[in-house]
């Protein structure tokens, strides 16, 4: 109920505070309880995407900090405009002016004899905006004090800033109470005519007669009106007028209460045509003239009860979120469901779900949303007890108790399914934004389990799809009523935001190393079949039968991309062939390695035995599933304080041949292991493909400066097994040895010095040709052909090191050729399996070298940092698909062009060209100072700058409403381009 017309509030201002924070989004909490437990799966399963996730969350945290941060801190008040004479609990409308970057929350709150009180709140945008309130408890305010809050664009962490402007008076009277305050009536002799009244009465039909008691005291004359066709008002006169002198009280329990009687009679003398007056106490009588005047005496009365009383600060709300607004948007709630659905089919496609699981899981969300983004919501309830039914059927569904045999188990066949259950639960609780955000949350733990367990090449894609689905559905939940268009430069600075952020991600993990490993307590292990195996640790081909070794052919023949020669008790030095690029292993390890799965000590001058040429070989058999090594013939007596934890997940079916890094004194395998004496792992099952295994190696302090220091090992002596020469080694290859490291003081040295050689000497090529029948294939290597691969190498330089009286073997296994720096696990491809030399170093053990596998020594090792790896990864992607990114990064600007142009020819065709002027008129005027809400003729006032100015502002705001009400208005591209040209000179 507004009592007079609007002005401009604000005389002075302070300077506004300090951005503070303010609190968090409802639900946010949830998501940093997200980021921790992410935190906990990084530990348990050492894997990088975990690390890279929560990198991206801390960054994202900064991101919402900042946001909200830069929400408040640019903005600024200017001018307040509202009635300044209201009755408490009446309808106000404030008109801000406020300067900015981004829209943000605004409170306003009064201060002055009724306290401090909130009358006010709302969305503002940069410029002017109108938020709604409703006036606050009796008193005479002085002065407003502005809250603005945002979270910026993140929606997550709100801050706020506040400036207190001090205001002209603003008066608050309290509502006529329903019974009166005792008055005395007194009638004055008055000179000439004066006006009188009592209450709304009949009028006469026609002509003059005395006025009555009763009757009005103006009124219409229906009669004259309906001649002449104009409103004729008649006013009645009388020669005395009455005074009512309303008494008030001072020092009652309820001033205001009492301000409301005195105000109820007070307007009811007013209305009856007296003179009014109040006493208060006793005291003069003091006239009051009109309503304006009886409202402001009731401000003012006996201000001492109005203010309110401060709570304590024990009473007081704590962990009230600032956000405005719980209310959840459809499109949020569909992003949403998406982004569930793409962390939940991350979760169970590597855990082997066919398609009907998946599509019971798919429905019970869609189910979710349908619920939750109904506008008929179901009683809670009804939601709740459906939401119960469909977890435990999705439960039902995924878990398979039986597979639950220990912890590391419990991580793979009952933790997710957990996690997936809850997730469809909590969809059925999305019908805010707390709920949306802990239905995110849930989300981003399944998101972050499905990277520790995910070793595929399609983890960076999945990862991509999970955050930018929770991206983008955490920003639709956050996102608020669009007050205003946002420029076009907005569009620009989220691509530079986005830019800034990944720089920092990358900038974070450039100093966090690969991790080392998962838990000791949650070493993974898992076989997908159980397919046993005969004997006491004999080789057994993939599919369970016997690998016995002998004559072949090919080095393919022996069992697929698995069945290289090397893994079987013989290892012919004459086979040729290529073993293709199929993945056999993913290896989670924070080094590269030699993966050794065999290894050979008897040489016959073509083919290579293990240890005596029998498979009779000592073996020691343990249960597990965590099974503890002894130490094996020739290993190091003396370890270093580096534990390598390598997981090997097998790609293809393999036979029982357990791979590990020298030197493994761990491995985790749900299945009895043997362990031989020459160091070699059989399990009693073949390791189909699927399953996975750890093994815990000890890493000697292997470097150049500490190998050296065991200068000659041909003095030491050394067991025949590992010195034996075939008779059938030519004295040129003894002779070339000799040759080769002349310079050599040390074993190392002279190993070294072999390598260079065959750098220097020897092509490789899997083609070589054959030895002939009845040759040292040796010398034919290093004499006739010089050309060969990795068993001739490794081969040659075991027999001239065994020459040299240097203790040496041949060991075959995998070597990684490339790492998948997002999942951080090393490739090894079928043509990646290789042969080495070993050779031992008494404390340190078995040394592994090798001229064309660039493998480093355990202590020359180095971990790389995540950031590096991703950053090489990053840019690899961009080298080799240099066309594809700019061809998207050109598609993106176009399309995003394309949508903003569609949006602003769509906003014109529904606005109308002469809508459009209007718009533009108000905005002038606006910047110039004018009401956002003041007609045409009032917006045309604030153009003052010289009279030519006003003229031309007065007749534009004529034209337009003329184009707006006038029945006769013509629209013609004349009068729109003569309007439009002085638009134009109006502006500044």
């Amino acid at each position: 109920m507004s009592r007079s017309g609007r002005r401009t509030a604000p005389l002075t201002a302070r300077p506004p505070g300090r951005p503070r924070p303010a609190g968090l989004s409802h639900g946010a909490l949830s998501l940093i309880a997200a980021w921790f437990a992410a935190g906990t799966i990084a530990l348990l399963t050492g894997a990088t995407a975990v690390v890279i996730l929560l990198a991206v969350g801390l960054v994202a945290m900064i991101a919402a900090v900042i946001s909200g941060w830069r929400g408040v801190s640019g903005t600024r008040m200017h001018s307040v405009v509202t009635s300044p004479l209201v009755a408490t609990g009446d309808e106000m409308t404030w008109h801000i002016e406020v300067t900015g970057s981004q829209p943000a929350h605004l409170i306003l709150r009064l201060a002055g004899d009724g306290g401090r009180q909130t009358v006010a709140h709302g969305w503002v945008n940069p410029g002017t905006s109108t938020i709604g309130g409703t006036a606050p408890r009796r008193g005479v305010y002085r002065a407003v004090e502005a809250e603005w809050c945002s979270a910026g664009r993140a929606g997550l962490v709100w801050w706020r800033r506040r400036c207190r402007l001090t205001i002209t008076e603003l008066v608050v009277a309290p509502r006529a109470a329903a019974d009166g305050a005792p008055l005395a009536l007194a009638t004055d002799e008055a000179e000439g005519e004066r006006v009188t009244s009592t209450h709304p009465g009949r009028d006469e039909l026609d002509g003059v007669h005395s006025w009555r008691d009763g009757d009005e005291l103006t009124g219409i004359h229906w009669p004259s009106t309906l001649r002449t066709g104009e409103f004729v008002v008649r006013q009645r006169f009388r020669e005395h007028d009455e005074r009512w002198v309303v008494h008030a009280r001072t020092g009652t329990t309820d001033s205001t209460a009492e301000a409301a009687r005195v105000r109820h009679t007070l307007e009811r003398g007013l209305a009856a045509g007296a003179t009014v007056a109040v006493q208060v106490d006793g005291g003069s009588a003091v006239d009051l003239v009109d309503d304006a005047a009886v409202l402001h005496w009731a401000a003012r009365f006996d201000p001492h009860d109005s203010a309110q009383p401060t709570l304590p600060w024990w009473k007081r709300a704590v962990l009230v979120s600032p956000e405005p607004d719980r209310a959840l948007s459809a499109t949020a709630r569909r992003l949403l469901s998406i982004a569930t659905a793409v962390s939940m089919l991350m979760v169970l496609e590597p855990l082997g779900y066919g398609s009907t699981a998946v599509a019971v899981v798919l429905t019970a969300v869609l189910v979710a949303a349908l619920v939750t983004g109904s506008r008929r919501q179901l009683p809670d309830v009804y939601r709740q007890l459906l939401g119960l039914v469909a977890g435990v059927a999705v439960g039902a569904v995924l878990i398979d108790f039986t597979a639950i045999d220990s912890v590391g188990a419990s991580l793979r066949y009952l933790l997710p399914q957990v996690l997936v259950s809850l997730v469809v639960m909590q969809g059925f609780e999305c019908v805010d934004r707390r709920g949306a955000r802990v239905t995110l949350a849930c989300a981003a733990v399944l998101t972050a389990y499905a990277a520790g367990i995910r070793i595929d090449d399609h983890l960076s894609l999945w990862l991509l799809a999970a955050v930018g689905s929770m991206a983008i559905a955490s920003h639709q939940v956050g996102r608020h009523r669009q007050l205003h268009p946002r420029p076009w430069h907005s569009n620009v600075t989220r691509v530079v935001s986005f830019l800034v952020a990944a720089a920092a991600v990358v900038a974070i993990l450039a100093v966090v190393p690969v991790p080392r490993g998962p838990a000791q307590l949650t070493l993974p292990t898992w076989l997908t079949e159980l397919r046993p195996t005969q004997g006491r640790g004999e080789l057994a081909a993939a599919d369970g039968s016997p690998l016995l070794g002998g004559p072949t052919n090919n080095r393919t023949s022996a069992a697929g991309a698995s069945g290289y020669p090397g893994f079987s008790t013989t290892m012919d030095t004459s086979l040729r062939g290529d073993l293709g690029d199929e993945v056999i292993l993913r290896v989670r390890s924070p080094y590269p390695d030699f993966w050794r799965g065999q290894t050979f000590s008897n040489f016959d001058g073509r083919t290579w035995y293990v240890e005596d040429g029998t498979a009779n070989v000592k073996a020691d058999r343990t249960e597990g599933p965590d099974h503890l090594l002894k130490l094996a013939d020739g290993d190091a007596s003396l370890y270093g304080n580096d534990e390598m934890v390598q997981t090997f997940y097998l790609q293809v079916d393999m036979p029982n041949i357990v791979f590990a890094a020298y030197r493994a004194k761990r491995v985790l395998l749900n299945a009895p292991l043997w362990q031989r004496s020459d160091g070699a792992l059989r399990a009693d099952v073949v390791l189909p493909a699927g399953s996975a295994y750890t093994v815990v190696s000890d890493r000697t302090e292997a470097t150049p400066d500490v190998l050296r220091r065991y200068g000659d090992l041909a003095r030491f002596g050394s067991p025949g097994r590992y010195l034996q020469l075939p008779d059938s080694v030519t004295d040129r290859t003894r002779a070339l040895a000799r040759e080769i490291t002349a310079g050599s003081t040390t074993t190392y040295d002279a190993i070294r010095a072999i390598e260079s050689w065959m750098n220097a000497n020897i092509t490789y090529d899997l083609s070589a040709p054959v030895p002939p029948e009845g040759t040292d294939s040796v010398d034919q290597f290093l004499f006739e052909s010089q050309t060969g691969f990795c068993e001739q190498i490794a081969t040659a330089t075991a027999i001239m090191l065994r020459t040299l009286g240097i203790p040496a073997r041949i060991a075959t296994g995998y070597v990684p050729s490339s790492r998948d720096k997002v999942a951080g696990v090393w490739i090894s491809r079928a043509r990646d399996a290789h042969a080495w030399v070993e050779v031992n170093f008494r404390d340190p053990g078995w040394i592994a070298f090798d001229p064309t596998a660039s493998v480093p020594l355990s202590g020359e090792a180095r971990l790389h940092t995540i950031g590096a790896d991703l950053a090489a990864a990053i840019g690899a992607v961009i080298g080799e698909h240099i066309t594809l990114v700019l061809l998207v990064a050109l598609g993106g600007a176009a399309l995003l062009v394309a949508v903003r142009l569609t949006r602003r020819w769509w906003r014109r065709r529904r606005r109308g060209r002469w809508g459009l002027l209007q718009d533009h008129f108000a905005a002038e005027a606006v910047a110039r100072g004018a009401p956002p809400t003041a007609a045409n003729a009032q917006l045309a006032a604030a153009f003052t700058d010289d009279d030519a100015i006003a003229a031309t502002a007065a007749a534009l705001a004529a034209e337009l409403d003329a184009s707006a009400f006038s029945a006769t208005w013509v629209d013609d591209d004349e009068t729109y381009a003569r309007t439009r040209a002085a638009l134009r000179s109006l502006r500044v």
